[in-house]
């Protein structure tokens, strides 16, 4: 209810200047975290209580998780390279190049790939990582490429209606003979379309050009959080193919940006699910 109100609401808050930069930095310190002593330790630090991240076994509640886990051998880095924050500084989007080293090997080759997470914070306290997933790319990607961080000044009020009848309106576009026909429609003109294998795009253009375009899915929205601003939120939940519907093919997360012609989405990330 708490959400469904929030989604409601509209705040003409100003731009706060230290937000994006602030973002920025918190992502930092969470990767330097993690390098310093080690991963689990640091997304158990930084996470909120139910902040979640996707694992085998699909939406899991990371403090949860790792709580009684062991740190797993590896070292994992990564580095902020577009930070996006709601007018009213309370709800953000960061991603950008993540690389893993292995302890037992500091000589084999790493991996790499491309981390996206949201972030919350309340009442002016810490940034907190709500959702975390990404992808793996093949060679390393953005790792040189400056910061962008934004904040977009805040926006009228509109009749763009919710996330939720965003979200409905695009699975229903989506199941259409041509799923392109959706991220032509909503998309956002600076979409960032992750999937797994390919590098990261961050233009509408270059995503509708990907293969995974074509890919026609079934979405489950699971939950979904909007900036007090109302301009910055997103869904998370699963994903479902035609020919198998009772099964989780994976998981995803869209972010969505609300602006003159309605909701658009900014980021579009899935993570298939583990084989059967």
């Amino acid at each position: 209810m708490a959400l469904a109100a929030a989604a409601c609401a509209h705040t003409d808050t100003a731009p706060t200047v230290e937000a994006p930069a602030s973002l920025a930095a918190a992502e930092s310190a969470f990767a330097a975290h993690s390098v310093r002593e080690d991963m689990r330790a640091a997304f158990i630090a930084a996470f909120a209580a139910d902040g979640v991240f996707v694992r085998n076994t699909g939406w899991e509640v990371a403090p949860d998780w790792l709580r009684d886990r062991p740190p797993p051998p590896i070292v994992l880095d990564w580095r902020p390279q577009y930070v996006e924050v709601a007018a009213a500084g309370d709800l953000g989007l960061s991603t950008g190049p993540w690389k893993i080293t292995s302890r037992k090997d500091p000589k084999a080759d790493p991996a790499y790939g491309q981390f996206v997470s949201i972030w919350r914070r309340e009442g002016g306290g810490p940034w907190k990582v709500a959702v975390d997933l990404g992808i793996g790319n093949p060679e390393p990607s953005l790792w040189p490429a400056p910061l962008e961080a934004r904040q977009r000044p805040a926006a009228a009020a509109s009749s763009a209606g919710s996330i939720t009848d965003a979200e409905a309106r695009f699975a229903q576009v989506s199941r259409g003979k041509d799923p392109r026909a959706a991220y032509e429609a909503m998309g956002a003109e600076d979409l960032r379309f992750y999937r797994d294998g390919e590098p990261p795009s961050a233009s509408r253009t270059r995503a509708l050009a990907s293969p995974a375009m074509a890919q026609r899915w079934a979405w489950t929205v699971e939950r979904s959080e909007v900036s007090s601003s109302n301009d910055l939120g997103y869904a998370r939940g699963y994903y479902t193919s035609a020919d198998q519907p009772s099964r989780k093919a994976g998981y995803f997360m869209r972010a969505w940006r609300r602006e003159a012609g309605g909701w658009r989405i900014v980021m579009d990330v899935i993570n298939p699910a583990a084989p059967a």
